[in-house]
């Protein structure tokens, strides 16, 4: 099968300019620094977009919990490290007490402003994240809020808040 020349001569003029504006440094150092913020902005939206889906992943392994009414799932949401068992106990308690009302919804909502300020005696085991609120199907709409925070690079767990010391 032969070439035309039409394609070898298109071929061959693109590969001379792309080699003649490569020969100048400026252009070099501009099409390195684009490449490098195109490729770091890329990767904090990869980031943010893992960040997201942890969050998301952890709320439906929550609403699946309550479904379910599996208190041992929704004990394995939360980060027990550093929580003593006087504290585990009432958390337990707590989960027991709500698994009694139907979930109407979980959402992931943002961090509050009053979530980020120290509370006098208590702080959390893990730094919050965001916040997942569950409405429960109540004739007055009933609803929780749980604090959740990264453990690890994307993993999010349920946050206890534990005596400050």
């Amino acid at each position: 099968m032969l070439i035309s020349d039409r394609t070898i001569g298109s071929t061959t003029f693109l590969f001379r300019v792309v080699s003649s504006i490569l020969q100048h440094p400026w252009f070099r150092r501009i099409f390195a620094a684009v490449l490098g913020l195109l490729l770091g902005l890329f990767l904090v939206a990869f980031g943010g977009w893992l960040n997201q889906q942890s969050l998301h992943s952890l709320a439906e392994d929550l609403r699946r919990a309550y479904a379910d009414h599996d208190a041992r799932a929704m004990e394995q949401l939360y980060c027990w490290e550093g929580v003593d068992a006087g504290t585990k106990a009432r958390v337990r308690l707590v989960i027991l007490q709500e698994f009694e009302l139907p979930v109407a919804a979980v959402v992931v909502r943002p961090l509050a402003r009053i979530d980020r300020l120290d509370h006098p005696g208590l702080r959390p085991n893990l730094p919050a994240a965001a916040n997942i609120e569950v409405t429960y199907d109540t004739a007055d709409h009933l609803s929780s809020a749980f604090l959740a925070g990264r453990d690890g690079w994307f993993h999010h767990r349920l946050v206890v808040m534990i005596p400050a010391n």
